[in-house]
């Protein structure tokens, strides 16, 4: 149940969005008009909805980075947009402090959208490389075609695109072998595969890839009950849902071979239904 207060600000954001698409849609019936783009991205009636639903207007993103609707959540949610820092620095929402924060720098760093490119395209950020390093963006080919990057070795050992063929050709960095264990791009037949490495059950135990039957043939091992009981099992229960589908569709599939052979006149049962059928209402 929504607070009075709540209820009003829901009501008054909703006014607000209706507003803009009603002040977009004034530009869009003039569009012969000589519009400033530039004051346009500006104008605190536009909002990153409308910039992201017209990508073909020629927005000045110079203007949106200072536009007051512009957030730092809209900033860090949307990093391969392409900002400027001048005009993020006047944004009366995006102090200069929040900018500069440690804690910012690793939010964007670690952000999905975030691209080689852009990293290399600003060298001056403030760039958090363990949380780069560890981003789902981040390839091995990234990270081999940039050698000279400070890449954190215990990030890329956490970083989902991790392959066990980059670790034999690195043998002599510092992988944290308690990340590589619970990579979700490490299976149980890498692990058992490569039993000479460092592996961590207690990361072991928490990897997504492992299975109920990988626990129970091995029993030997020094699994960690905690992990185990967080495990989500994604790989397992991904198998197993497919497996149910599988299943359910065969059996679908059957009942309705059956009901066709029932009810079709081509088929001795089926003549035989029919016939019955007919004696009954017509007898």
């Amino acid at each position: 149940m929504l607070t009075h207060k709540e209820r009003t600000l829901k009501i008054r954001n909703h006014i607000d969005k209706q507003w803009s698409q009603y002040f977009f849609k004034f530009i869009e019936e003039n569009n012969m008009q000589n519009w400033d783009w530039e004051r346009i991205s500006g104008n605190p009636n536009i909002t990153i909805e409308i910039i992201k639903d017209n990508p073909d207007k020629p927005w000045d993103w110079y203007w949106i980075s200072r536009n007051p609707n512009i957030t730092w959540d809209i900033l860090r949610d949307n990093p391969e947009k392409p900002w400027v820092w001048d005009g993020i620095s006047i944004n009366k929402n995006l102090t200069r402090e929040m900018i500069k924060s440690p804690c910012v720098w690793s939010e964007i760093s670690r952000n999905p959208n975030i691209t080689m490119k852009s990293i290399i395209d600003n060298p001056e950020k403030s760039w958090d490389w363990y949380t780069v390093s560890m981003n789902p963006n981040i390839t091995m080919e990234n990270v081999r075609d940039n050698p000279i990057q400070n890449w954190n070795w215990s990030g890329l050992s956490w970083n989902p695109n991790l392959t066990m063929e980059m670790i034999k050709d690195n043998p002599m960095q510092n992988w944290d072998w308690d990340h590589i264990s619970k990579n979700p791009n490490i299976t149980w037949e890498i692990i058992k595969d490569n039993h000479d490495k460092e592996w961590d059950w207690w990361g072991i135990s928490s990897n997504p890839n492992i299975t109920m039957e990988n626990i129970r043939d091995n029993p030997d091992k020094p699994w960690d009950w905690y992990n185990i009981s967080r495990n989500k099992f994604t790989k397992e229960k991904k198998q197993f849902l497919n497996r149910k589908y599988r299943e359910h569709m065969a059996a679908y599939k059957i009942q309705q071979w059956c009901l066709q052979i029932i009810v079709s006149p081509h088929y001795k049962i089926g003549r035989k239904m029919i016939d019955k059928k007919y004696k009954e209402l017509f007898a």
